[in-house]
């Protein structure tokens, strides 16, 4: 019994390397295509973009001039589709068929696991009320917001940092189901808000000379 539940502990703590294992595992006839990664991801999709594009704004490619206003456009539009409730991002048919051999896949997934494992020490599926569906529009709506304040936080030494942390802590949450990781990304929304007024007020103040 004690080992039962010691399994199924240890289960429910690896999150992000349960999820890839089932994709992997529902392949068919062969081959894995991007399509069934969608569909088997369902609104999860989501998460992983809204991942990689919060830390390239962490990333030196995010100081680039030009690049936050990019990622934020492809954002704004990835979470519409988000809001409206489009199961996973629409992408044309022929990107949907885009597949890989099963063989690929598996290596693909062993190199990618220890990622895996390492972020999976730090998520769990909790505070489940926090990423319930209304809530998960809700960030997506966060997201319009922070990738909109990305324009005049561009010109803030380091400013795009506090929401591309948003981004990213939303995008884990998302895909985690990790309602912890949704709260501390609340955080980095409220410390966005605080940059962008102290940032307006400046921005007052040197055309007003007060």
């Amino acid at each position: 019994m004690n080992a039962e539940t010691d399994a199924s502990s240890e289960k429910s703590k690896t999150p992000l390397t349960d999820i890839i294992d089932d994709i992997v595992a529902d392949a068919r006839d062969g081959a894995l295509t991007l399509g069934d990664i969608l569909d088997d991801l369902g609104d999860r999709s989501y998460g992983p973009l809204f991942f990689v594009m919060g830390l390239i704004i962490l990333t030196p490619i995010g100081a680039v001039p030009g690049v936050p206003i990019i990622i934020g456009a492809v954002l704004i539009i990835l979470s519409a589709q988000f809001v409206i409730g489009l199961r996973h991002p629409w992408m044309p048919a022929r990107f949907r068929r885009l597949s890989v051999s099963v063989e690929k896949a598996i290596s693909t997934r062993e190199k990618v696991r220890p990622f895996l494992r390492f972020v999976d020490r730090f998520v769990d599926e909790r505070l489940c009320w926090v990423v319930s569906k209304p809530l998960r529009i809700f960030a997506a709506v966060a997201i319009v917001f922070l990738s909109l304040t990305m324009i005049p936080l561009e010109f803030v030494p380091f400013g795009v940092a506090a929401p591309g942390a948003a981004i990213t802590a939303f995008g884990l949450a998302i895909v985690a189901r990790d309602g912890l990781v949704m709260l501390i990304a609340h955080g980095f929304v409220a410390a966005t808000i605080y940059l962008v007024t102290t940032a307006w007020s400046m921005f007052i103040a040197a055309i007003t000379g007060s």
